[in-house]
């Protein structure tokens, strides 16, 4: 068996939330001893980026609706809210939170341009006539349903192990792609946090209690994804991360998102994703 590994190397989340990210690479080769899925029993997850801000009057809909979707494909359907709408993510005065990160508009802008709200990227797909990957509600559950058809490409497993008292967080990554792969993949890790109950303008109305889903908290990796090492059938590439979860963020509503994507232009499209809450 032939195993490769770096370094250790840190990210800079941003030292005012994140205590630290240290991450370590392993590539496993076929016939090792990965801890990747069993290729029987895994199915394609599908990822929805929603882009929106709590100034969007029109949001509020999107989120709905993908809630709905959720509760309809249960584990298959993944959901990330990012606030970074254009003239639409900042705080009120009176809000409690400020759900704008840097790497979350980083990503946004990675994604493409937004001209409509609501608005949502499934698995960064281009659907013709639109010309970026962010698209109006009433496309998503049918591209939701194609994707959820096509065969799986690569495997990922997803593990989050966390120590309530100092509130350390580990998450283990395993891919493992089912065929061979060429071109610039990558690996993207977040966090998001649930019912968090805050300010946000629902149609003419400024709500002070309104409950915000699927919050972008953090990224672990770069905002446009951390590049693999070449992806070989049945080979694995482990990654781990290490981090201080922030005392702000409820662990018991929080989860992490993992997804590997492509990481051309235009084409950046997902091709599995995965999420676990964090374990209390």
């Amino acid at each position: 068996m032939f195993r490769k590994t770096t370094l250790p190397w840190v990210i800079l989340l941003s030292a005012a939330l994140l205590g630290g990210c240290e991450e370590k690479w392993v590539i496993v080769e076929p016939g090792g001893s990965g801890s990747g899925n069993n290729p029987g029993e895994e199915k394609r997850v599908v990822l929805a980026e929603e882009l929106t801000g709590v100034r969007c009057p029109n949001c509020p809909e999107g989120t709905l609706a993908l809630v709905a979707l959720q509760q309809q494909y249960r584990e298959r359907l993944v959901v990330v809210s990012i606030h970074a709408a254009l003239g639409y993510d900042q705080p009120y005065p009176a809000s409690r939170y400020d759900f704008r990160t840097a790497k979350g508009t980083e990503m946004a802008n990675y994604i493409g341009a937004a001209f409509f709200f609501p608005t949502a990227a499934i698995n960064r797909r281009l659907v013709p006539p639109e010309t970026e990957p962010y698209l109006p509600r009433q496309l998503w559950a049918g591209v939701i349903a194609e994707e959820l058809a096509k065969p799986l490409l690569v495997g990922l497993s997803l593990k989050p192990t966390f120590e309530a008292n100092s509130r350390r967080l580990e998450v283990q990554v395993s891919v493992t792609p089912k065929q061979n792969l060429d071109g610039d993949h990558r690996l993207t890790v977040l966090i998001t946090q649930d019912s968090l109950v805050d300010y946000q303008k629902v149609n003419l109305v400024t709500e002070p209690n309104y409950l915000h889903r699927h919050v972008l908290r953090g990224v672990l990796t770069p905002a446009t994804g951390d590049v693999l090492p070449a992806l070989q059938a049945n080979s694995t590439v482990e990654r781990s991360f290490v981090l201080t979860l922030p005392a702000a963020w409820e662990a018991k509503h929080c989860s992490v998102v993992a997804f590997v994507h492509r990481g051309g232009i235009p084409n950046k499209e997902v091709l599995q994703a995965a999420e676990k809450h964090i374990p209390l």
